[in-house]
Protein backbone atom coordinates (compact mmCIF):
# COMPACT_ATOMS: atom_id res chain seq x y z
CA UNK A 1 0.00 0.00 0.00
CA UNK A 2 1.11 3.40 -0.75
CA UNK A 3 0.99 6.53 1.39
CA UNK A 4 0.02 9.68 -0.61
CA UNK A 5 1.55 12.90 0.27
CA UNK A 6 -0.32 14.96 -1.69
CA UNK A 7 -3.03 16.89 0.18
CA UNK A 8 -4.69 16.30 -3.52
CA UNK A 9 -4.03 12.72 -3.47
CA UNK A 10 -5.24 12.72 0.26
CA UNK A 11 -8.39 14.21 0.33
CA UNK A 12 -9.98 11.67 -3.06
CA UNK A 13 -10.50 9.08 -0.80
CA UNK A 14 -13.42 9.06 0.64
CA UNK A 15 -12.03 8.13 4.39
CA UNK A 16 -10.39 11.72 4.90
CA UNK A 17 -13.53 12.79 3.82
CA UNK A 18 -15.16 11.21 6.77
CA UNK A 19 -12.03 12.82 8.47
CA UNK A 20 -12.80 16.14 6.50
CA UNK A 21 -16.29 15.83 8.48
CA UNK A 22 -14.41 15.29 12.03
CA UNK A 23 -13.40 18.84 11.62
CA UNK A 24 -9.91 17.86 13.45
CA UNK A 25 -6.85 19.23 12.11
CA UNK A 26 -4.19 16.85 10.41
CA UNK A 27 -0.97 16.94 12.42
CA UNK A 28 1.63 14.87 14.17
CA UNK A 29 4.07 17.35 15.66
CA UNK A 30 6.78 17.35 18.50
CA UNK A 31 8.47 19.53 20.81
CA UNK A 32 11.67 18.84 22.12
CA UNK A 33 12.66 18.63 25.38
CA UNK A 34 14.16 22.17 27.33
CA UNK A 35 16.10 20.01 29.37
CA UNK A 36 17.47 16.73 29.94
CA UNK A 37 14.87 16.19 32.67
CA UNK A 38 11.97 18.29 31.05
CA UNK A 39 9.20 15.92 28.93
CA UNK A 40 9.49 16.17 25.55
CA UNK A 41 5.85 16.56 23.87
CA UNK A 42 3.76 15.19 21.03
CA UNK A 43 0.91 15.85 19.27
CA UNK A 44 -1.20 13.31 17.80
CA UNK A 45 -3.90 14.77 16.28
CA UNK A 46 -4.79 13.18 13.20
CA UNK A 47 -6.60 9.85 12.13
CA UNK A 48 -4.38 6.48 12.51
CA UNK A 49 -3.18 4.83 9.72
CA UNK A 50 -2.79 5.04 5.93
CA UNK A 51 -4.21 8.53 5.74
CA UNK A 52 -3.24 10.19 8.73
CA UNK A 53 -0.68 9.39 10.83
CA UNK A 54 1.23 5.72 10.62
CA UNK A 55 2.98 3.66 12.89
CA UNK A 56 5.84 4.24 11.31
CA UNK A 57 5.37 8.36 11.30
CA UNK A 58 4.63 7.83 15.05
CA UNK A 59 7.45 5.79 15.83
CA UNK A 60 10.35 8.16 13.60
CA UNK A 61 8.95 10.69 16.21
CA UNK A 62 9.18 8.94 19.02
CA UNK A 63 12.63 7.85 18.19
CA UNK A 64 13.75 11.10 17.18
CA UNK A 65 12.69 12.33 20.67
CA UNK A 66 15.18 10.07 22.30
CA UNK A 67 14.70 8.43 25.85
CA UNK A 68 13.15 10.60 28.80
CA UNK A 69 9.80 11.36 29.92
CA UNK A 70 7.06 12.09 27.14
CA UNK A 71 4.23 14.05 27.16
CA UNK A 72 1.66 12.96 24.51
CA UNK A 73 -1.47 14.93 23.10
CA UNK A 74 -4.10 13.10 21.69
CA UNK A 75 -7.37 14.53 19.75
CA UNK A 76 -8.07 11.96 16.82
CA UNK A 77 -10.87 10.26 15.87
CA UNK A 78 -8.99 6.76 15.74
CA UNK A 79 -8.38 4.34 12.56
CA UNK A 80 -6.22 2.00 11.72
CA UNK A 81 -6.35 -1.07 14.40
CA UNK A 82 -2.74 -2.43 13.97
CA UNK A 83 -0.98 0.96 13.02
CA UNK A 84 -2.76 2.02 16.72
CA UNK A 85 -1.55 -1.44 18.13
CA UNK A 86 2.09 -0.84 16.78
CA UNK A 87 1.95 2.70 18.29
CA UNK A 88 0.62 1.65 21.48
CA UNK A 89 3.39 -1.07 21.77
CA UNK A 90 6.23 1.33 20.83
CA UNK A 91 5.18 3.72 23.31
CA UNK A 92 5.30 0.87 25.96
CA UNK A 93 8.65 0.32 24.85
CA UNK A 94 10.07 4.20 24.98
CA UNK A 95 12.73 4.34 27.87
CA UNK A 96 11.13 6.91 29.92
CA UNK A 97 7.18 7.94 31.17
CA UNK A 98 4.67 8.65 29.18
CA UNK A 99 1.91 10.94 30.00
CA UNK A 100 -0.53 11.24 27.71
CA UNK A 101 -3.45 14.06 27.64
CA UNK A 102 -6.94 13.53 25.86
CA UNK A 103 -6.84 17.27 24.51
CA UNK A 104 -10.64 16.63 22.53
CA UNK A 105 -11.18 13.47 21.42
CA UNK A 106 -9.59 9.65 21.84
CA UNK A 107 -11.83 7.47 20.01
CA UNK A 108 -11.56 3.77 18.47
CA UNK A 109 -7.70 3.06 18.45
CA UNK A 110 -6.66 6.54 19.91
CA UNK A 111 -8.90 5.20 22.77
CA UNK A 112 -6.34 2.13 23.28
CA UNK A 113 -3.36 4.05 22.11
CA UNK A 114 -4.08 6.16 25.30
CA UNK A 115 -3.91 3.34 27.18
CA UNK A 116 -0.17 2.92 26.90
CA UNK A 117 0.06 6.02 29.03
CA UNK A 118 1.57 5.98 32.54
CA UNK A 119 -0.67 8.48 33.75
CA UNK A 120 -3.75 9.26 31.58
CA UNK A 121 -5.49 12.77 31.58
CA UNK A 122 -8.11 14.16 30.02
CA UNK A 123 -9.86 17.67 29.47
CA UNK A 124 -12.89 18.02 31.36
CA UNK A 125 -15.06 18.80 27.62
CA UNK A 126 -12.84 15.94 26.36
CA UNK A 127 -14.62 12.72 24.58
CA UNK A 128 -13.52 9.00 24.92
CA UNK A 129 -15.07 6.31 22.79
CA UNK A 130 -14.80 2.57 22.34
CA UNK A 131 -16.47 0.20 19.87
CA UNK A 132 -15.62 -2.52 17.97
CA UNK A 133 -13.38 -2.86 15.22
CA UNK A 134 -15.08 -3.16 11.49
CA UNK A 135 -13.82 -3.52 8.23
CA UNK A 136 -15.00 -4.27 4.87
CA UNK A 137 -14.66 -7.08 2.94
CA UNK A 138 -15.35 -8.31 -0.33
CA UNK A 139 -15.45 -12.01 -1.37
CA UNK A 140 -17.97 -14.86 -1.11
CA UNK A 141 -19.48 -16.75 2.50
CA UNK A 142 -16.64 -18.75 3.35
CA UNK A 143 -14.36 -14.90 3.14
CA UNK A 144 -17.02 -13.35 5.11
CA UNK A 145 -16.66 -16.28 7.81
CA UNK A 146 -13.30 -16.04 8.15
CA UNK A 147 -12.98 -11.79 8.01
CA UNK A 148 -15.54 -12.37 11.11
CA UNK A 149 -13.56 -14.62 13.11
CA UNK A 150 -10.25 -12.14 12.78
CA UNK A 151 -12.42 -9.40 14.27
CA UNK A 152 -13.55 -11.54 16.54
CA UNK A 153 -9.91 -11.77 17.56
CA UNK A 154 -9.22 -8.61 17.31
CA UNK A 155 -11.51 -7.60 19.48
CA UNK A 156 -10.86 -10.07 22.44
CA UNK A 157 -7.23 -8.51 22.27
CA UNK A 158 -8.79 -4.96 22.59
CA UNK A 159 -11.08 -6.51 25.19
CA UNK A 160 -8.19 -7.46 27.19
CA UNK A 161 -6.28 -3.99 26.96
CA UNK A 162 -9.58 -2.10 28.27
CA UNK A 163 -10.45 -4.49 31.58
CA UNK A 164 -6.81 -4.40 32.06
CA UNK A 165 -6.21 -0.78 32.84
CA UNK A 166 -10.05 -0.26 33.87
CA UNK A 167 -9.93 -3.01 36.29
CA UNK A 168 -13.57 -4.06 35.06
CA UNK A 169 -14.53 -7.26 34.06
CA UNK A 170 -14.20 -8.44 30.87
CA UNK A 171 -17.70 -9.33 29.75
CA UNK A 172 -18.27 -5.65 30.96
CA UNK A 173 -16.26 -4.13 28.35
CA UNK A 174 -17.31 -6.45 25.69
CA UNK A 175 -20.65 -4.64 26.00
CA UNK A 176 -19.51 -1.27 26.21
CA UNK A 177 -18.23 -1.95 23.02
CA UNK A 178 -21.15 -3.87 21.56
CA UNK A 179 -22.93 -0.51 22.26
CA UNK A 180 -20.33 1.63 20.84
CA UNK A 181 -19.63 3.62 24.40
CA UNK A 182 -18.78 7.37 24.65
CA UNK A 183 -17.61 8.37 27.69
CA UNK A 184 -17.04 12.05 28.92
CA UNK A 185 -14.10 12.61 31.27
CA UNK A 186 -16.07 12.18 34.25
CA UNK A 187 -17.41 8.97 32.88
CA UNK A 188 -14.30 7.83 31.76
CA UNK A 189 -12.05 8.35 35.43
CA UNK A 190 -15.48 6.77 37.06
CA UNK A 191 -14.80 3.60 34.44
CA UNK A 192 -11.01 3.40 35.42
CA UNK A 193 -10.19 4.59 31.96
CA UNK A 194 -8.10 7.77 32.60
CA UNK A 195 -6.36 8.77 36.21
CA UNK A 196 -7.22 12.36 36.44
CA UNK A 197 -9.07 15.28 34.82
CA UNK A 198 -7.21 18.30 34.03
CA UNK A 199 -8.68 21.77 35.21
CA UNK A 200 -10.39 23.47 32.70
CA UNK A 201 -7.59 26.42 32.49
CA UNK A 202 -5.56 23.97 31.57
CA UNK A 203 -6.84 22.95 28.59
CA UNK A 204 -8.54 24.79 25.44
CA UNK A 205 -8.79 22.25 23.43
CA UNK A 206 -12.75 21.36 21.89
CA UNK A 207 -13.98 17.89 21.05
CA UNK A 208 -14.25 19.23 17.58
CA UNK A 209 -16.00 15.76 15.60
CA UNK A 210 -19.27 16.51 13.17
CA UNK A 211 -22.20 14.61 13.25
CA UNK A 212 -22.16 11.61 11.75
CA UNK A 213 -18.78 10.54 12.32
CA UNK A 214 -19.92 7.63 14.41
CA UNK A 215 -23.23 6.13 14.79
CA UNK A 216 -23.76 7.08 18.73
CA UNK A 217 -21.29 10.07 19.03
CA UNK A 218 -22.99 12.98 21.06
CA UNK A 219 -24.78 15.79 19.49
CA UNK A 220 -23.01 18.91 19.68
CA UNK A 221 -24.76 22.03 20.85
CA UNK A 222 -25.57 24.73 18.06
CA UNK A 223 -22.82 27.34 17.33
CA UNK A 224 -21.69 29.55 15.03
CA UNK A 225 -19.16 29.11 12.97
CA UNK A 226 -15.33 28.17 14.57
CA UNK A 227 -12.06 27.07 13.47
CA UNK A 228 -12.77 23.27 13.42
CA UNK A 229 -15.95 24.86 10.99
CA UNK A 230 -13.74 26.52 8.83
CA UNK A 231 -10.95 24.23 8.31
CA UNK A 232 -12.84 21.18 7.77
CA UNK A 233 -15.01 23.33 5.13
CA UNK A 234 -11.54 24.46 3.79
CA UNK A 235 -10.87 20.79 2.88
CA UNK A 236 -14.02 19.81 1.64
CA UNK A 237 -13.12 22.52 -0.96
CA UNK A 238 -9.55 20.98 -1.97
CA UNK A 239 -11.78 17.49 -1.70
CA UNK A 240 -14.10 18.75 -4.59
CA UNK A 241 -11.16 20.13 -6.37
CA UNK A 242 -9.22 16.73 -6.56
CA UNK A 243 -12.47 14.77 -7.42
CA UNK A 244 -12.90 16.73 -9.99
Amino acid sequence: MYKFNSPGARFSNRVLLTHARAGLPQQLDSRPRAAADQPATIYLYDEIGLWGITAKDFTQTLAAIGPGPVNLHINSPGGDVMDGLAIFAALQAHDGAVNVVIDGLAASAASFIALAGNTISMAPNAFLMIHNVFCVVLGNKADMTETAAVLTKIDGQLVSLYADKTGQKPEAITQMMDAETWFTAQEAKDAGFIDTILDASQNKAQPALKNGVFEHQPTPPANTLSVPDIAARRRMVRLAEAES
